[in-house]
């Protein structure tokens, strides 16, 4: 039996089969990613301050390896910079590709439209509130944890200030399972670089 044909098949039939997820790969990504921060610091009045997990987000930016980014840890450090402004402009420039952005905390946006989108930046999980429409119960950060996960073309960018156990206790194991398989964790701790 010739399986790959098999799966051929079903892919014309509409079935859902496997594939590779997105990969990222940024020439110089520390470099370009520096570059990338500064202009976002200097167009905010502030200057860069280059923190150790920034090295580990370029290696990210350099191969992600098909996984996704969560940024979870300390409030101040840079985060929500990162997952709103500086990832999607490396992503936009080297890989042509639009990041959208949605603000966690902001009950703004429709939820299925965000959802049809292949790059999804989740800033501040864990800040949201539910939301009923027609009757029906959602939560963005669930639905599109759930899509990324049956949608290898789709790729989450998150940051959160909580800790990883918290993040298991808001969102429940399942999902939390799925965060482990479809992200590069990087923990962000330390003091807070806002004055």
């Amino acid at each position: 039996m010739d399986y790959a044909e098999v799966l051929r098949q079903l892919r014309v039939e509409g079935n859902p089969t496997p594939s590779k997820r997105m990969r990222i790969a940024i020439p110089n990504a520390r470099e370009e990613l520096q570059k990338a921060m500064t202009a976002v610091m200097s167009s905010m009045g502030e200057r860069l301050v280059w923190l150790p997990e920034y090295d580990r987000v370029a290696e990210w930016l350099s191969d992600n390896h098909g996984k996704g980014l969560l940024l979870f840890g300390n409030c101040g450090r840079g985060k929500s910079l990162l997952v709103r402004y500086a990832i999607p402009m490396l992503i936009r420039a080297f890989c042509q590709r639009i990041v959208s952005v949605v603000d966690c905390g902001s009950q703004q946006g429709n939820i299925d439209e965000i959802l049809r989108r292949k790059m999804i930046s989740l800033d501040d999980i864990g800040v949201e509130v539910d939301r009923m429409d027609y009757g029906t119960r959602r939560n963005i950060v669930v639905e599109a944890i759930n899509k990324a996960q049956d949608n290898p073309d789709t790729m989450l960018i998150m940051s959160s200030n909580l800790s990883g156990d918290a993040i298991r206790d808001r969102y429940g194991d399942r999902i939390f399972d799925r965060v482990m398989y479809l992200c590069h964790r990087i923990a962000f701790n330390g003091e807070s670089l806002r004055k």
